[in-house]
């Protein structure tokens, strides 16, 4: 008796404090493929992108590790910036703003630095503002999920041939901590091509 109360006991308990299922995306829609990806893979494109630099009439300035930071729902591009002229060398921290969306037609998911400014001055002199932001004026471009094929194909009894369309219905984009998380939810049309008579 008191095995079966403490079975009863757990199977209730079990359901109270069950956490809710989270795998659904806007409309109601499974996820049937999800990819996730690191800002690493992101901010080791950025290191070899070579030394990004320019020489001035006054000073001259490098960029050094070029990243993005990918937290608390948002992705942050940063960066440290050296401003030397004849005299002096400073350094200051470049933050800016980064959009990520994904092209559902495409099945692309897209990275852009979109704005990364810096206002510097040396020992006081204000050198003004320098724009980051246009030398990452490309957008990087990664694969999206991606399902087997874009259609499949199998011979039926009649000889007739079935053809399965597969699609992207709906998606979902997720700013995880340290990565994006896109998830996808596919659509099957099929149609009977008819078999070949000779």
């Amino acid at each position: 008796m008191k095995i079966q109360i403490l079975i009863v006991l757990t199977l209730i308990s079990s359901i109270i404090f069950s956490e809710p299922n989270n795998d659904m995306v806007e409309g109601g829609d499974v996820q049937h493929i999800s990819l996730i990806i690191y800002e690493d893979l992101i901010n080791e494109f950025f290191s070899n992108m070579g030394q990004i630099k320019k020489k001035e009439k006054k000073y001259k300035w490098a960029l050094k590790n070029p990243r993005i930071n990918i937290k608390d729902e948002k992705a942050i591009f940063k960066a440290e910036i050296q401003v030397k002229n004849k005299l002096l060398s400073v350094t200051k921290d470049v933050v800016g703003k980064v959009d990520i969306s994904y092209d559902k037609e495409n099945n692309l998911i897209i990275v852009s630095v979109v704005e990364a400014d810096v206002i510097v001055d040396i020992a006081g002199y204000d050198i003004g503002k320098i724009d980051i932001g246009k030398h990452f004026n490309k957008s990087l471009e990664l694969n999206g999920p991606q399902a087997v094929s874009e259609y499949v194909e199998f011979p039926l009894p009649t000889g007739d041939i079935r053809k399965v369309d597969i699609e992207v219905v709906s998606y979902s984009l997720e700013l995880i901590d340290g990565a994006i998380k896109v998830s996808t939810s596919l659509g099957f049309n099929s149609e009977t091509v008819p078999a070949i008579k000779n």
